[in-house]
């Protein structure tokens, strides 16, 4: 499986504080299943703005040291989450901001917790209009999608795509957050499913959890087939995706999958 959306090097951000964490993570990981991480670090424009090539250096020594030192079948390629401001898409365009595995096109970026921003829309059709291809990450955390699910509908109509947390469904985040990432599932929204992990104790890379609530083929769309389109710059379609079988729940999977969280 691929984990698009991880906290695992080493002393860069809210992750990771150390190599030893590290490893600890990728070796949970490797148990879960997933073979390939990309590092996402927070970038935070005219806040905490990481250096395209301490990101790059930091992940390269973080796989020479888990091929050679630790021997897991694990690799880790280099992204950002970055946090959405109006600053974003003359940023994208300088290249200081990096795509989930360099590639160039998907980028991963972060609404804030307790609302969405005015100028939120602009900034992602801006990004489109660059050639990026906006995912938002978590966004079952954001408060004012939490109340209305509309308001992630709009974001999704504009061409973003949706990345769910894998630890939102084991509660990890909250009741309210729980149940948005189940609606959001449900409703086919998403296209990706990871497990944003910060440490290796409770915000550590799981998701075999969530195979006891989501069919097998959902879990397959969301951490292997869509990030593989990914990684390969393949395209992925958002609205439109909603409405393909693999991607939208019928009434029975959907009584099925709530009934399963009561």
């Amino acid at each position: 499986m691929i984990d698009i959306h991880t906290h695992i090097l080493p002393g860069i951000d809210d992750g990771s504080p150390d190599l030893e964490t590290s490893i600890k993570m990728a070796e949970i990981a490797a148990s879960e299943g997933i073979d390939i991480m990309v590092a996402t670090p927070h970038f935070i424009p005219k806040d905490k703005e990481i250096e395209r090539d301490r990101v790059l250096k930091k992940t390269e020594e973080l796989n020479e040291y888990i091929k050679n030192k630790a021997g897991l079948d694990i690799a880790v390629y280099p992204g950002e989450e970055v946090f959405l401001s109006p600053e974003v898409p003359d940023l994208f365009s300088q290249g200081k901001l990096i795509t989930l595995f360099d590639g160039g096109k998907y980028l991963l970026v972060e609404l804030p917790m307790m609302s969405i921003p005015p100028y939120t829309k602009d900034v992602l059709h801006a990004l489109m209009l660059k050639g990026a291809k906006p995912i938002i990450a978590h966004p079952e955390r954001n408060r004012e999608i939490a109340r209305d699910l509309d308001r992630l509908k709009e974001l999704v109509s504009l061409g973003a795509l949706v990345q769910v947390n894998s630890l939102s469904f084991y509660g990890v985040f909250g009741r309210d957050a729980k149940h948005t990432a189940q609606r959001i599932v449900a409703e086919g929204m998403a296209q990706f499913m990871a497990t944003d992990c910060h440490t290796a104790r409770a915000r550590s890379p799981r998701y075999l959890k969530t195979l006891q609530m989501l069919p097998q083929s959902k879990i397959n769309l969301l951490m292997q087939e869509n990030p593989e389109k990914v990684m390969t710059g393949r395209d992925i379609e958002a609205s439109s995706e909603r409405d393909k079988k693999s991607g939208k729940m019928n009434l029975f999977q959907k009584l099925t999958f709530f009934l399963g969280q009561l």
